[in-house]
């Protein structure tokens, strides 16, 4: 009965009463993708990654692009849905990635997706097929179908136009947020001016907080382990509170990229803005032995301290890109 309301009220756009009814699901349709994943992202989430999928489409390095975006897990479950008659290439619009817990587990994370989506189709392949369906508080969470407890994955549906996927228990948290009962990402005042700052900023951005900030900020300082850090990365990085990283197609084989490094004070960005200048200068000593793509990278990349902040501005490809980033 829900679900058929639901279509009406798309349909005809013009029922005030069931508008009142669905308030709920309307309002979660009305946010954008990143506003979403802060009101139902669990408040101990450390690091959020937004994709447009649709932009990102026009670049010749899509396919390789969205793998290193989305990771194994994400292309198995396409595998998985695509005899159910689902294709999630074609009908997810925006991904939000998560993660939560242990900060040296990339593969961990959890998330949504906006699109449009077949949640009675998906539920009858279950049924035909005789494949378990969990149910956690209202909504029916469909498994990869895994042996592996470990790499077993996830995903549901909050309406047609909303899907969750990840770990049982990171589910169950997301759950438990748009329940009410454990606090959202979004009672995290800095997490939400920095996700207003990039929001509509770029086809992909990310925000990075804590410990997993200061891994992030010393994956860029390494080259992504390809070159020499310019000093001792652990006291460089304990002032750290957040990494921002945004990244937009200038062409079809470049991508502009723009990190801040948001520091505890002016004084602190200014010395870190200081090391990373030194560093960027002396990159041929340093950078010798690294694929000469990601040497001209880093002599590229345009440093600069404003106020408790190091900016941070290059170009490079999108696979490059996204080795630095995840």
């Amino acid at each position: 009965m829900q679900h058929h309301l639901r279509n009406y009220v798309r349909s005809l756009a013009c029922s005030l009463a069931a508008l009142v009814l669905l308030l709920g699901p309307c309002r979660l349709n009305a946010q954008q993708p990143g506003q979403l994943a802060l009101s139902t992202f669990p408040a101990d989430t450390h690091q959020v990654s937004f994709t447009d999928l649709g932009q990102l489409r026009t670049s010749p390095d899509y396919p390789q692009l969205r793998e290193r975006l989305l990771g194994s897990q994400l292309r198995d479950l396409e595998q998985f849905l695509r005899p159910a008659g689902d294709d999630p290439e074609a009908d997810t619009d925006a991904v939000v990635l998560g993660w939560r817990g242990d900060v040296s587990n990339p593969a961990g994370f959890f998330g949504l997706a906006t699109g449009k989506f077949h949640p009675n189709q998906i539920l009858d392949f279950f049924k035909r097929g005789k494949l378990p369906v969990a149910t956690y508080s209202g909504v029916q969470l469909f498994s990869n179908g895994s042996n592996e407890p470990r790499s077993r994955f996830f995903f549901g549906f909050l309406d047609a136009s909303t899907a969750i996927f990840g770990r049982l228990d990171d589910l169950k948290a997301l759950l438990d947020v748009r329940a009410g009962t454990r606090p959202a990402l979004d009672t995290n005042a800095p997490f939400v001016n920095w996700e207003a700052e990039l929001d509509g900023s770029a086809p992909q951005w990310a925000i990075t907080t804590g410990r997993a900030a200061s891994s992030q900020a010393a994956l860029w300082l390494s080259g992504g382990g390809n070159v020499k850090p310019p000093a001792d990365l652990s006291a460089l990085m304990t002032p750290i509170k957040a990494v921002l990283f945004r990244a937009d197609l200038v062409s079809s084989d470049d991508l502009a990229t723009h990190i801040s490094v948001v520091c505890d004070r002016p004084e602190t960005a200014l010395a870190l803005a200081q090391v990373l200048t030194l560093w960027r200068n002396s990159r041929p000593a340093a950078g010798s032995g690294s694929p000469p793509q990601l040497q001209n990278f880093l002599a590229s990349l345009n440093i600069s301290a404003q106020g408790p902040r190091v900016e941070l501005d290059g170009t490079g490809s999108p696979a490059l890109v996204q080795q630095l980033v995840h």
